[in-house]
């Protein structure tokens, strides 16, 4: 493969952004890729950054995966409308069913939340 700049140049690699090849002359090293231009070596080190931000968004390469945020809230929601359906079977001396299947429900939807997470791998 030749250089997209010099003809006749052996390429070395591969510009990173743009896909142009490139010979000894004309690479530009980014630090996180070879690039062909200081155009595209900015932009090799924005994808870069959003490459590594979107990894620790969704969890991707972390050793301690967290339940993710969804399942928090709705396990949240079970527990505030679970403990309001205890209170009020505990003050009006029958159960109060509907807050207390409510939070059933609840607890089946956190469940069904973190089995999708776990099957897609997010962790938002």
């Amino acid at each position: 493969m030749e250089c997209f700049t010099h003809a006749g140049s052996s390429a070395v690699g591969v510009c990173q952004v743009c896909g142009k090849a490139v010979c000894h002359s004309c690479v530009v090293d980014a630090g996180v890729a070879i690039v062909c231009s200081e155009v595209c070596a900015k932009e090799a080190v924005d994808l870069h950054e959003m490459n590594q931000r979107g990894k620790k968004i969704y969890g991707i390469g972390v050793a301690n995966p967290r339940i993710p945020s969804g399942v928090i809230a709705w396990l949240l929601f079970a527990a505030m409308f679970g403990g309001f359906g205890i209170y009020q079977s505990v003050v009006n001396r029958e159960p109060e069913w509907f807050f207390l299947a409510f939070a059933g429900i609840l607890i089946v939807i956190a469940i069904i939340a973190y089995r999708r997470a776990k099957e897609t791998g997010l962790q938002c």
